[in-house]
């Protein structure tokens, strides 16, 4: 094993990251901490530390604060992962401080073996070249004095610029020993202290220490009640800047005239943007085929026919990864309400829905179950504003989460669907 390998910490850019984590992918995102902690019971006792990726292909990391790593330090790979999206596969080498920076991703999960900073720069291009032994990578980024073929030179800094931190978590115990240490301190403190005769000052010294286990106590149930929390859905939701840039990006893309098709709409979701095309005099080889190949249809669409007479076919894009945020509400439902309709009306747009719901918060303790309120809303926009424009005319009311946007092209309207979190 190279010495590299026992990294786990890295500054780029004035900041911290922790690397080398514990890579696995999720079968369940509503179980996911159960998975975390079966894998920790199973393979990687004392790992304490977790961060989670969401998206087409879930994935949690596991670190340690004993290699100082720590709550709120950035994962590397996953804002490599992240920024590089756009592709499902990557092989990476970064000349970075502490050494060479080693990162892979293959179908859009990082490899857990391949999140490693090596301290000798053979060892780290020896890890490379192993790595293009496999083909299809979408990207190969490695120093440009290495002078491999097809590779470029990019630097760790500027790609995780781009993105948006995913953070270490604690992962603490679900019983506090602090909990059962303190209470024993505090029963025997409190026997031993009536039990005989003392003096004063063994009296009021070993009070101290009853009162500051009993302080340890009530701390620790905190924190442990804090861990138990669960997070608001406004605490983590779909940026709207960013999926409105990243979307309309796609849809212009695919709106190429394709000879003898027509496009009928595209839409697209925080996953995947799909196109829907309609055959009026053209062939199935004409799209399936010649129009990715003239670059007519982007290469990384990918297309199947919807019905068995190749009538309609279905070009379909993953999403690049969306940024994600926590944003809480700042107005009422019926300041919302009234926001968005005064928008609207003076717009012209007549033919938006509002519908009151309630996203329900499940929590093992019963305690801790929540609802909570949110408006959804659907429009359809008939002028030529384009989606980063409806994203800057909300802008005042915090916690909008844009849903879907679509593109119908024989109407040339967008139509929007959404949530807004309200304040209670």
């Amino acid at each position: 094993m190279a010495e590299g390998k026992e990294i786990k910490v890295v500054k780029i850019a004035g900041k911290s990251y922790a690397v080398g984590l514990f890579w696995q992918p999720v079968q369940d995102e509503k179980q996911y901490m159960h998975e975390i902690r079966d894998t920790i019971a199973g393979v990687l006792p004392g790992a304490n530390l977790y961060c989670l990726m969401k998206g087409g292909s879930p994935q949690y990391g596991l670190g340690f604060t004993s290699v100082k790593q720590r709550v709120g330090m950035a994962s590397g790979a996953a804002g490599i992962s992240a920024a590089l999206r756009d592709k499902s596969s990557a092989v990476c080498v970064f000349k970075i401080e502490e050494g060479w920076w080693f990162v892979t991703i293959r179908n859009n999960l990082i490899l857990t073996e391949e999140d490693t900073v090596y301290q000798y720069e053979d060892d780290a291009k020896e890890a490379f070249m192993s790595m293009l032994a496999i083909p299809d990578w979408g990207y190969k980024i490695a120093p440009a004095a290495w002078g491999i073929e097809e590779t470029k030179e990019v630097s760790a800094a500027e790609l995780l610029s781009r993105t948006k931190p995913v953070e270490l978590r604690r992962l603490r115990a679900e019983t506090n020993p602090r909990v059962i240490v303190a209470l024993i301190v505090v029963l025997f403190g409190t026997w031993w202290l009536f039990s005989s005769d003392k003096s004063d000052l063994q009296r009021q010294e070993f009070e101290k220490a009853r009162l500051a286990a009993m302080a340890a106590a009530a701390a620790a149930e905190e924190e442990k009640k804090e861990e138990a929390r669960v997070p608001a859905p406004w605490e983590d939701i779909v940026d709207a800047e960013d999926f409105a840039k990243k979307c309309t990006i796609l849809i212009v893309n695919s709106t190429a005239i394709v000879p003898g098709w027509d496009l009928s709409n595209s839409s697209c979701t925080e996953r995947e943007m799909v196109s829907n095309f309609r055959r009026t005099f053209g062939t199935a080889e004409w799209i399936m085929g010649d129009a990715q190949r003239l670059g007519i249809l982007p290469s990384y669409m990918v297309l199947r026919a919807a019905d068995s007479a190749f009538n309609s076919v279905i070009g379909t894009i993953e999403m690049p990864m969306v940024l994600r945020r926590s944003q809480a509400p700042n107005m009422r439902k019926a300041e919302v309400q009234r926001e968005v309709s005064a928008i609207f009306q003076s717009l012209r747009i007549d033919n938006f829905r509002f519908d009151d719901r309630v996203e329900a918060v499940a929590a093992e303790n019963a305690e801790l179950r929540r609802n909570y309120p949110f408006t959804e809303f659907s429009f359809t926009d008939v002028s030529w504003r384009l989606p980063l424009d409806w994203v800057n005319l909300l802008s005042n009311i915090k916690s909008v989460e844009i849903t879907s946007i679509k593109w119908d092209n024989a109407t040339r309207m967008w139509s929007y669907e959404g949530r807004i979190y309200e304040k209670e």
